[in-house]
């Protein structure tokens, strides 16, 4: 006799689209992009020649790792502003991208308009128009504040202790690049919003909640999953950014043929990242993420 085959769960029918959906990325990764991740590890330790048809490898051993570490003045500077530029601007993007999803997500003449507004910088800056936008004085100033608005006086003015003064014109002045950056962790907290049912706010509001509390023990809670993709996401953008001096700088080595150097000094700063990304990572699940579970 045939036995009957028991009847496949709704998690177990997710989890099998899950894997469908990702099966292309996934050939994608190991086709196309596993063996330049390989070479360049190899790069790395090689003195690299490209002759007539044939890439011509030396090994050289650590040279490079100990010409950037030592010898080149400007690395470990660059690594360290990559770093603190990340922990200044990792939680204002995650902050104001989850109060602009908040306030998009209300019902309101013009939501779409409004919507498409705070995405176009995500299309435009993924066309060839960026190209043409990023020799134009405009352009400059709305990315990086200047030339607008004189915050240092505007500061001077309301009495600020001259020693937080540079510290709060150089935040201001980011407010623009800021928001520039954050096209994508809104369309993201946007489908978490949605997500969220009804019932539980119109349970809290019997109960007598304010706004305030329905945020910190529903809106927040329900999305944590999400908090944590936009955090990555988020690292990985400012990590690999084309402002990136270190990455910059890498490429314009690759430019130049010397493919050893570069992967060496991509390959530390890749150390630095996935440290960085862990640690960030483990402390939101350890400190955030497990009391709102």
């Amino acid at each position: 006799m045939k036995k009957n085959k028991k009847p496949v769960g709704l998690e177990t029918k997710r989890r099998r689209y899950g894997y469908i959906f990702v099966t292309h990325w996934a050939l994608g990764l190991i086709l196309f992009f596993a063996y330049p991740l390989f070479s360049s590890i190899i790069y790395a330790f090689n003195d690299v020649t490209i002759g007539s048809g044939t890439i011509d490898k030396e090994f050289v051993g650590l040279v490079y790792f100990k010409k950037i570490l030592i010898e080149d003045p400007n690395y470990l500077d660059n690594l360290r502003d990559s770093v603190v530029q990340l922990l200044y601007s990792l939680p204002i993007i995650i902050a104001l991208s989850l109060v602009l999803a908040v306030l998009l997500n209300k019902k309101f003449r013009g939501r779409a308009i409004f919507r498409s507004i705070f995405f176009l910088p995500v299309l435009i800056s993924s066309s060839a128009v960026i190209r043409i936008l990023t020799d134009s004085p405009i352009y400059m100033n709305l990315t990086s504040g200047e030339g607008m608005i004189d915050y240092e006086s505007i500061i001077t003015n309301l009495d600020v202790p001259s020693m937080i003064t540079p510290f709060l014109t150089f935040m201001l002045s980011s407010v623009m690049s800021l928001v520039w950056n954050c096209g994508v962790q809104i369309i993201l907290f946007l489908a978490g919003l949605q997500s969220i049912p009804d019932s539980l706010y119109e349970v809290s509001k019997i109960e007598g909640a304010n706004k305030w509390e329905e945020f910190w023990m529903i809106t927040i809670p329900c999305l944590r999953n999400i908090i944590s993709l936009v955090i990555v996401f988020t690292m990985i953008e400012l990590f690999t950014s084309s402002e990136n001096v270190v990455v910059t700088n890498a490429y314009s080595l690759m430019v130049s043929q010397k493919f050893g150097e570069s992967s060496a000094m991509l390959w530390f700063y890749f150390v630095i990242v996935i440290s960085v990304i862990g640690t960030v990572f483990v402390l939101f699940n350890r400190f955030s993420k497990k009391k709102w579970e």
